[in-house]
């Protein structure tokens, strides 16, 4: 099944971590899935496909006001990893996150960000995820590139932790990012093939707004961030 999920970013939005300055962007970006940006306030076309072309400005704002994303469930694909995709893209949207999208290595990230040269400048893991792979990714990515792992719960998350530590060799370069206690749960439970969003933005907090063709649900969720102990 494919989930089209169209949002609208509320004024006052600020990204969960702004990307490296000048913009690097991918230029000619076909990920598997389809998303674009409007530059302004113009009305919504429905036309996306100067995707990748046109950068973030380097202020981060103006932000532009719409964009568009078409998740693919592959087969057997819990709703909630669904979900989590979804979040992982709009927390790091101004990075331009491709989903599901191989870099070459034994290990495939959920999302990723690549500059102009096809080198990764974020990593976006979601769910579950074994030590062995936490540790070999930190490691190949490199100190100044964002490892990023999200979680459903704030539990789900401290568990993960508890389970990494020791076990990574370079702790400091691993966040988790979980959301309140049935958060995600709720997304999951509402997506439908097509989903308009209205999300207001902030370091510490997400607003969200559904509209399917079923419902209309606002959910709102604190960001919770955890570091890596060595």
């Amino acid at each position: 099944m494919k989930y089209t999920c169209t949002i609208e970013h509320l004024p006052g939005s600020r990204p969960l971590e702004a990307p490296p300055r000048p913009p690097r962007h991918a230029v000619g970006h076909r990920a598997g899935y389809d998303t674009g940006f409007g530059m302004d306030a113009a009305p919504d076309t429905g036309d996306y496909s100067d995707y990748g072309q046109r950068p973030v400005p380097a202020s981060g704002l103006p932000l532009p006001v719409r964009d568009r994303i078409v998740l693919d469930a592959a087969p057997g694909e819990v709703p909630w990893h669904i979900a989590l995709k979804f979040l992982g893209y709009l927390l790091y949207r101004e990075w331009e996150p491709r989903v599901e999208e191989g870099v070459g290595w034994h290990y495939k990230p959920d999302l990723v960000s690549l500059d102009a040269a096809g080198n990764i400048r974020l990593w976006l893991d979601c769910g579950n995820i074994a030590a062995r792979k936490t540790d070999r990714v930190a490691a190949k990515l490199g100190e100044d590139t964002p490892f990023r792992i999200l979680r459903r719960t704030e539990k789900d998350a401290r568990q993960l932790a508890a389970t990494l530590a020791g076990k990574v060799r370079h702790p400091q370069r691993v966040r988790l990012i979980a959301f309140d206690a049935g958060f995600v749960d709720a997304i999951a439970a509402g997506l439908d093939s097509t989903n308009r969003i209205k999300a207001l933005r902030g370091t510490d907090r997400l607003d969200l707004t559904f509209e399917t063709r079923q419902d209309r649900v606002e959910l709102h969720s604190r960001l919770h961030v955890l570091e890596l102990k060595g």
